[in-house]
């Protein structure tokens, strides 16, 4: 019980401690207070006085302070809503089009690990991602708190990674068109994973449900995609090793399609 007394009284001086240092202005003001009170006391009416009446200065300048600083809480956080707000709708945007990226690197990848002869009709552009319009310029985005912001510059910097991917690997002569989609399957998993977080913390659930309710949460929608990526780069790996394992086949090789 003693320790547990001490404890308890450490606590309660670490808080006085900790309330004084963040209100100066009244720390000061009490103590003027409680000198002037016993300068009363003592009968030195001109020195009570004027500790009273500096004690009320100095009381009055807590008071304002105190009231800034709820105004300024209050003021940052309707800035950081309406930044969130504002935001979300192209956020919302990027992520869909991720999501179509991956579903389509997807077909792509199986069909030419399968050697199926079906080509999809897919062009490059139909592999790039949005970008984002208001990122990084706008001035909501210095008004996001330090997480949201994190969470977007990590996301937006996967895009770019897609975008380049594209750019530099599409068609190139003399690569496999299995390698090429599975580089840019892989690089919109990484980006649809970030992409999970920005969900989380931008609220787009709630912002923006599915049109039906078969659809599903844009979450779901995610993992779905995910879920396909992986099967499909199982299966690849399965074909592979069946390949590897075969006395005759494994001496040849795999008869991908090159560009």
């Amino acid at each position: 019980m003693p320790d547990l007394e001490r404890r308890i009284v450490r606590l309660k001086s670490q808080r006085a401690l900790g309330h004084i240092k963040e209100n100066p202005h009244m720390a000061v003001s009490v103590g003027l207070f409680c000198c002037g009170g016993v300068s009363l006391w003592l009968k030195i009416a001109p020195l009570a006085g004027s500790l009273f009446g500096a004690g009320g200065a100095l009381l009055g300048a807590w008071i304002t302070e105190l009231n800034k600083r709820r105004a300024d809480a209050v003021d940052k956080k309707n800035r950081e809503a309406n930044a969130v707000a504002a935001l979300a709708p192209e956020l919302q945007r990027t992520i869909e089009r991720v999501r179509f990226i991956l579903d389509r690197s997807v077909v792509n990848f199986a069909c030419e690990s399968a050697l199926d002869e079906t080509k999809p009709n897919d062009l490059q552009t139909d592999f790039r991602p949005y970008l984002p319009t208001l990122y990084p310029n706008a001035p909501q985005v210095r008004d996001l708190p330090g997480a949201k912001a994190l969470a977007l510059i990590r996301y937006y910097d996967s895009l770019n990674e897609i975008s380049q991917h594209v750019d530099d690997w599409w068609e190139r002569e003399g690569q496999l068109a299995v390698n090429i989609f599975n580089g840019i399957k892989h690089a919109a998993e990484k980006s649809l994973r970030l992409a999970m977080i920005c969900i989380s913390e931008f609220d787009l659930e709630e912002r923006f449900p599915p049109p039906y309710e078969s659809w599903g949460s844009l979450t779901s929608r995610i993992e779905r995609s995910l879920d396909s990526s992986g099967r499909a780069s199982q299966y690849h790996l399965d074909r592979a090793e069946k390949h590897r394992l075969d006395p005759v086949k494994s001496q040849q090789p795999t008869p991908y399609r090159q560009y």
